[in-house]
């Protein structure tokens, strides 16, 4: 194993955090060859149906690879989709000698196959167990997809110490400060979907866009030179803090529940990249004669849930996105959304930026009644903590890697 192993292998986990917001329902990967001690190519996935990172990188070395090596961030895949050849396929018809991986994927299909396949094509596979944690950071969103067919849930939610994130009034903007209001639109550009609920359209009309220009130097650079995190270290929390802004797709647009009235003029309606979910059936909807309303409905912007609580709809909302292929979700909504997904058992992921303000009397940042006992309290876990300036992020997850992964982070031989 050479020398800089890991520094190599963790330049492909950065390659795979910088894909993150583009390739679903695929997981983000990256591949880095090696060859006489040299990098010689680079790769990472590209969107659904394109290349994946292995096969990028081998495209981009323009050069014979026989006896080189590969570090991926995640087990080849070996079986054949129907958009895209088995990543082992090109690996082997490469003569790479040797493929480093940190685990094994969490699909099915996959799991220890794709190590298998090169195996039994004399390619050696070195597994690198200790690198195991930093990947599977990356791939919680896919793994929770494709084990459990749910999207993963981010809660991200700004409040002051007290946990309140607007006051009696419902002013809100802004609590945090403009540090942790950068860091958010990073995190924003890594979903495939930012969710709102119609009270938060309503009175703060927000944009739900990716802004990092807005942003001054000062703010962009100062997570270079003072990254702080303590507990449970987090690979994807330090990657958002630290690393460069690159290419961003906007996230789909998700409004919960229709306004009384539609005004078209909102932020959340500039561009047709958006989806709007109603409890109430189409013909109660259809009983508005309202032109904007039905010209929604036709094309196809608003989809009819169902369900008896709000609860269950929630489910049905994260069935009907997983189905559309989208398997990081952002929840921005107000405190009633968010404690739908709460009672739904919706919400992976917690990131909360806390403000040294005290406010008092204002609006929860979760609202729901499903714990009645301190004892019911839900218990969050791999907890980290980063100072951004004079707020705090804090960073939990509602299952442990073990959890997620059938105990087994690191599937070794």
């Amino acid at each position: 194993m050479p020398e800089n192993s890991r520094k190599i292998m963790e330049m492909a986990l950065e390659i795979a955090f910088s894909r993150m917001g583009k390739t679903s329902p695929n997981p983000p990967v990256g591949a880095v060859i090696v060859k006489n001690g040299e990098i010689v190519s680079t790769g990472g996935t590209f969107p659904c149906g394109y290349d994946h990172a292995e096969v990028c990188a081998i495209k981009n070395a323009g050069r014979d690879l026989s006896g080189a090596e590969m570090f991926v961030s995640l087990e080849p895949c070996c079986h054949r989709s129907k958009k895209t050849p088995p990543c082992t396929d090109a690996i082997i018809n490469a003569n790479i000698s040797r493929v480093y991986v940190p685990l094994f994927d969490p699909n099915p299909s996959v799991s220890g196959k794709g190590a298998e396949t090169l195996r039994n094509a004399g390619i050696e596979v070195v597994i690198m167990s200790d690198m195991a944690g930093k990947a599977f950071d990356l791939i919680r969103p896919f793994t929770r997809f494709i084990t459990k067919n749910k999207p993963f849930v981010i809660h991200k939610s700004a409040m002051t110490l007290d946990g309140r994130i607007a006051s009696q009034t419902g002013d809100s903007k802004w609590i945090s400060s403009e540090y942790s209001r950068y860091i958010a639109h990073k995190l924003r550009a890594k979903a495939d979907a930012v969710i709102i609920g119609k009270n938060t359209m309503t009175s703060d009309n927000p944009s739900l866009n990716i802004r990092l220009d807005s942003f001054p130097a000062e703010v962009k650079g100062y997570f270079k030179e003072n990254l702080q995190i303590i507990g449970k270290e987090s690979f994807f929390l330090e990657m958002l803090l630290k690393s460069e802004e690159d290419i961003s797709v906007s996230p789909l647009r998700v409004l919960i529940g229709l306004p009384e009235k539609i005004d078209i003029t909102k932020n959340f309606f500039k561009d047709d990249n958006f989806l709007i979910f109603e409890s109430r059936s189409k013909e109660e909807v259809l009983q508005n004669d309202n032109s904007d309303l039905r010209n929604l409905i036709g094309a196809d912007k608003i989809v009819f849930v169902e369900g008896n609580t709000k609860a269950e709809q929630a489910g049905n909302i994260l069935n009907e996105l997983g189905a559309r292929g989208k398997i990081l979700l952002l929840l921005e909504g107000g405190g009633g959304i968010a404690g739908s997904f709460l009672a739904a058992g919706g919400i992976d992921q917690f990131l909360y930026f806390i403000a040294p303000r005290i406010i008092g009397e204002g609006t929860s940042v979760i609202k729901t009644s499903i714990n009645k006992t301190i004892s019911e309290a839900q218990n969050l876990h791999d907890i980290s903590i980063a100072l951004l300036k004079d707020d705090l992020l804090y960073n939990a997850y509602l299952e442990p890697v073990s959890g997620l992964y059938g105990g087994k982070p690191c599937l070794q031989d």
